[in-house]
Order: structure tokens, then sequence, then C-alpha cells
């Protein structure tokens, strides 16, 4: 069910930010991408941070979140990274927060939704690739965010790569990893050792 609904959700995900005029948010929340362990930031994970910085700088929200864990060992977070583009771009230190530690899209929703910077019952908007967009909506709202704008960093055709087609594979392990987390956590499991299993 789940994988025959992902491409219509894709159409529907890539035409949000065209189709609807982008609300004011309390955070703009940015998720990493492939290819995170580079010394730099690139690809999907730079045009992502691109996309909301533009975002931020239009007004749409008073806080960008960086979301993206460490992807080499001995290497700097992805979203500090991610981080140094905005700041290098204009946006103010005080005005970006960083999430650190994730290493998944569940994760990313968890570990942003904890993020002390972030307001309990925050509205947001979401950046991250069309393709991508679905499923991370889906763990964004598992988090416990309900109020969610989506907003995709690629506007041209969807090129059909490795990741892409992975996220036919990645949506049923979503869905089993968080439900055992959601069963665990009703049954009194502390969040700090589910945490590890959504990776």
């Amino acid at each position: 069910m789940v994988n025959l609904s992902v491409p219509g959700a894709q159409v529907c995900a890539a035409n949000r930010d065209r189709s609807y005029k982008i609300p004011n948010t309390d955070a703009i929340i940015v998720l990493s991408g492939p290819g995170g362990g580079a010394p730099s930031v690139i690809g999907e994970t730079l045009e992502r941070t691109k996309r909301g910085i533009a975002l931020f700088q239009a007004g749409h929200a008073p806080l960008l979140v960086m979301s993206g864990g460490t992807q080499v060992a001995g290497s700097r977070p992805v979203a500090d990274r991610m981080a140094d583009v905005a700041v290098e771009a204009g946006v103010s230190e005080e005005a970006i927060a960083s999430e650190p530690a994730s290493h998944s899209t569940l994760q990313n929703a968890l570990f942003t939704r904890a993020h002390a910077a972030v307001p309990a019952d925050a509205s947001i908007i979401l950046v991250t690739h069309r393709y991508h967009l679905p499923r991370a909506w889906a763990s964004f709202r598992w988090a416990g965010f309900r109020d969610i704008t989506l907003v995709a960093a690629d506007t041209g055709p969807i090129e059909v790569t490795r990741h892409v087609m992975m996220e036919r594979i990645k949506w049923p392990a979503n869905i089993l990893r968080a439900l055992a987390a959601s069963v665990a956590g009703v049954a009194g499991v502390p969040a700090d050792r589910i945490a590890p299993y959504l990776q």
C-alpha cells in the first residue's frame, strides 16, 4: 500500500511550493542528504541548504535548523557544516540551530523534535528533495510535528538515481522501525535506548 502510493505522494510534494503560497512558520528544518562524508557541503545537501537559506532570507521563519550527523568518523557533523554555509550567506549565528546527531530520517525527526531551540508546538517548513519529501513528512508526523509545510530543494525533473530507487526499500523499513520504537516507548523503554535502532 505504501509503496504503491509513493509516486503520487511525490507528485503532490513536488508541486506543493509552486501551487501554494509558502506560509510563515516557527522554523525551517533542512535535512542533510547523501554525500555528507565529503569535507565540504556538496550535492543534494548543498541544494537543500541553499533552499533553506533562501526561505529564511525571504522571512518565512525566525529559526533555521540544520539536521545531519557525522557520516565519517572524525569529521564534523554535516549539520554544523551546513550552518557554516548559512553564516557565509549572511544568516546570523543566533538564528541557526544544529541537530548534529541524526543518521536517518527518523532520527532527523526525533532529534529535531527534542531540540531545545524548537518549540514543542512548532509549525515548520521541511526542506529536502522531492523523492524524499513523502517519507520525511511521514517521519516528522510520527515524531509529533503537526503543522508541516513541504518545500522541495530541487525544481527540475526528478532523475532516477540510486537514492530515488532506494526509497521503495526505505519506506517499509521506516514503518517497521517507527512502529517498533512506538511500541517500545509505550512499554517504558527510555528514548536514549530506542534512538540507536532508528539509524
